[in-house]
């Protein structure tokens, strides 16, 4: 049945009602949206935007008052996540105001929330940089996380610690320890007389090292003392005066006698000289060479000490065929 003209009148008012209606609200929503003047703000977010998205509320003391309009990564700084927001036009946000993103509600979805401002603090301009603050509770979530992912990582190396295998490897091990453990036990009870006689040898020749150190310290401290009386000023002038003595008997001889005679007494007292010089000279040699033996000795008797009180049972035993050696 077609559609008489009056009823096409009728449906062609009303599309052009329903569209003129619609038309209108668009354009009044829209012209609502684009007129009304917002404040824009940065935040920036340390470590991770904290579940924030373009188009999350912002609430300013739990009132609504914004929208996330931006997040993206600073390009400075990969780590620092930069938060573009708006709010409403006049927000007051001072100086102290701080912005830390937080839950919404159970579903996990995120909003950013400002607290904090007193009026006493300077007002932020629009463009500036919010304080941000991380929120404690995703920082205690990511440390339970790091937290579980450890025990993770524990417990597989407990798994596979605990397998077939290693429990066999683990229990020969055990085994192989028991039976040293035994085998020294044993050997201890075996030779506790032994050990015994060795430590109180070993403490008679500690004894005795001690004193033989305290004789040769002493005989030491003896020929230092000796020197030092041999140096000491009224000895030093006597040799002076004995040297000046025997200068003045050389002038008196050599004028009292001829030339030959003095020639002779030259001679002889060159003889005299070298033969001293011989003599002075086998004595010094043979004072370092006890010197020597001496410090040689002495470190004998301090090298046998210290094995001695590191090993006492060398004096049965004795020392291995490298260590007899000498170096």
């Amino acid at each position: 049945m077609a559609a008489t003209r009056s009823q096409k009148i009728r449906l062609s008012v009303f599309l052009i009602t329903v569209t003129v209606i619609v038309i209108a609200t668009l354009i009044y929503l829209m012209g609502a949206s684009m007129l009304q003047v917002r404040d824009e703000y940065t935040v920036l977010l340390n470590g991770g935007s904290g579940g924030l998205e373009v188009g999350s509320q912002v609430r300013y003391n739990d009132i609504i008052v914004g929208r996330v309009d931006g997040v993206k990564i600073d390009p400075d700084d990969p780590a620092l996540i930069r938060v573009t927001i708006s709010l409403d036009h006049g927000t007051p946000i001072t100086e102290d105001t701080i912005a830390t993103p937080e839950m919404a509600n159970i579903t996990g979805s995120k909003r950013l929330a400002m607290r904090g401002g007193t009026k006493q603090s300077k007002r932020l301009k629009p463009g500036d940089t919010i304080i941000a603050q991380n929120n404690e509770l995703d920082a205690i979530v990511t440390k339970v996380v790091n937290i579980a992912d450890t025990l993770d990582k524990l417990l597989n190396n407990l798994v596979e610690l605990t397998n077939t295998t290693n429990k066999e490897r683990v229990n020969q091990i055990l085994a192989e320890v028991e039976g040293i453990t035994s085998n020294v036990n044993k050997m201890i009870d075996e030779n506790q007389g032994n050990i015994n006689e060795i430590v109180i040898n070993a403490k008679d020749v500690i004894a005795k090292l001690d004193t033989s150190m305290t004789t040769i310290e002493k005989t030491l401290k003896d020929a230092e003392k000796s020197l030092d009386k041999l140096t000491t000023p009224q000895n030093v002038q006597r040799i002076s005066s004995i040297l000046s003595t025997v200068d003045s008997l050389a002038t008196n001889v050599n004028n009292r006698t001829s030339d030959e005679e003095l020639g002779q007494t030259i001679q002889s007292v060159n003889r005299l000289a070298n033969d001293t010089n011989v003599t002075v000279l086998r004595l010094r040699a043979d004072a370092q060479r006890i010197i020597r033996e001496l410090e040689t000795s002495v470190e004998n008797i301090n090298e046998f000490t210290q094995i001695l009180v590191e090993n006492p049972s060398v004096l049965i035993s004795g020392r291995g065929e490298k260590e007899r050696q000498l170096p």
